[in-house]
């Protein structure tokens, strides 16, 4: 009776421990990025909902860089 305790308490906590690692840590990691071309990802989800497509986001699309003020650093 008590290994069984025992063997249920491990197993729960492996199992409960596995649940914690499945990506709560990318929430709390989250931070607001302003190079993100949002007007992009705008278009070509409601593009890709008009077609019946499902878009899955790995790079999002960055804002061009502005070539005026890399060429006032020289």
């Amino acid at each position: 009776m008590r290994r069984s305790i025992v063997l249920f308490v491990a197993g729960m906590s492996l199992a409960l421990g596995g649940c914690a690692s499945m990506g709560g840590t990318q929430q709390a990691n989250y931070e607001v990025r302003t190079d993100v071309d949002m007007g992009k990802v705008i278009a070509v989800n409601q593009w890709a909902e008009t077609k019946g497509a499902r878009i899955m986001w790995i790079n999002l699309p960055q804002k061009p860089k502005n070539l005026d003020s890399a060429s006032s650093v020289n």
